[in-house]
């Protein structure tokens, strides 16, 4: 009835991206190898915006006015000055489009799943992690509007049958899950979103996250979709910020709109970068018109 997705383990790599703590240093290699994070996503990439300086501006004696010839000079300095607040401006608008640059947008046009039977709960915590499940329900009846597939996220205490020596164990995660599938649905129309929690886990979550879907569901979430997913998963999820409730919710709501193409991620919006070429072509106006009519008036006399 189901299949097995890609998993993000605590330290090994199986059908998927291997991901590690919610806690510490960094990303180890990219996003394998069960390394941690530490503040915020460790994204590479060009830096825009720098070291923010204090800028006092030049002092005109005599205002913008005066006597003296070169006052053109001046009006460079003030173009310079008003260039760089607006690149400091919309610099922030930059960096927060690309913030998700690792994350794909999808080509593939999808239909809706039809015909699910919506099952009662949209979540187990046997962890007691979440604390305001809204948080994540909201995400996940999202997910399930625009996709016709219903999430079933499972926070999973620590089962030594799923562990060997320490390392998970695909096969027999995904053996209890579709006992789960079969025992909870009657169509294949859902999917699981399961954690399974190492020994002495903690919120840091260093256990492994793993996809079981029906057949109906994977219509839906195949592997450019999955790929999104975890994309937006490794991104909220080195959000301190966000609860894990959150996280997990957002990261649903994200996927659904990218994947059935019902939100903005277009890149960065076209309406940002028009005022700022406008500002530009008006400074550019206004310093020709009077450069021309410095050259064209008579020498002043001295």
């Amino acid at each position: 009835m189901g299949r097995g997705g890609g998993s993000h383990g605590g330290g090994g790599h199986s059908g998927g991206r291997s991901f590690g703590g919610r806690s510490g240093g960094g990303f180890g290699g990219g996003f394998g190898g069960g390394g941690s994070h530490g503040g915020g996503p460790g994204f590479g990439g060009p830096f825009f915006g720098g070291p923010r300086r204090s800028w006092g501006g030049p002092v005109f004696p005599g205002g913008w006015g005066g006597p003296r010839r070169g006052g053109g000079c001046s009006m460079v300095f003030v173009v310079i000055i008003i260039l760089i607040l607006f690149s400091q401006y919309f610099s922030r608008d930059w960096d927060s489009w690309q913030s998700p640059r690792e994350i794909t947008i999808s080509r593939t046009e999808r239909t809706a799943v039809t015909g699910t039977s919506t099952y009662g709960d949209w979540y187990v915590d046997e962890l007691n992690f979440i604390d305001h499940d809204t948080d994540l329900t909201d995400g996940l009846k999202y997910f399930y509007s625009q996709t016709g597939i219903q999430p079933y996220v499972m926070l999973l205490e620590y089962d030594p049958a799923l562990w060997t020596d320490g390392k998970w164990s695909e096969t027999a995660a995904e053996n209890y899950l579709a006992q789960v599938y079969d025992d909870t649905f009657s169509d294949n129309g859902h999917l699981i979103f399961a954690y399974f929690a190492c020994e002495n886990d903690s919120e840091d979550m260093d256990g492994t996250f793993y996809f079981y879907y029906g057949s109906a569901a994977y219509s839906i979430m195949d592997d450019e979709a999955e790929t999104i997913f975890w994309s937006y998963f490794d991104m909220n999820y080195n959000n301190l910020d966000l609860s894990i409730a959150e996280f997990i919710g957002q990261t649903f709501r994200q996927t659904a709109d990218n994947i059935m193409h019902t939100g903005s991620e277009t890149g960065f919006s076209i309406l940002k970068i028009v005022p700022f070429f406008i500002a530009i072509c008006i400074v550019v106006v206004i310093i020709g018109i009077i450069v021309m009519r410095r050259v064209n008036r008579p020498e002043d006399k001295l």
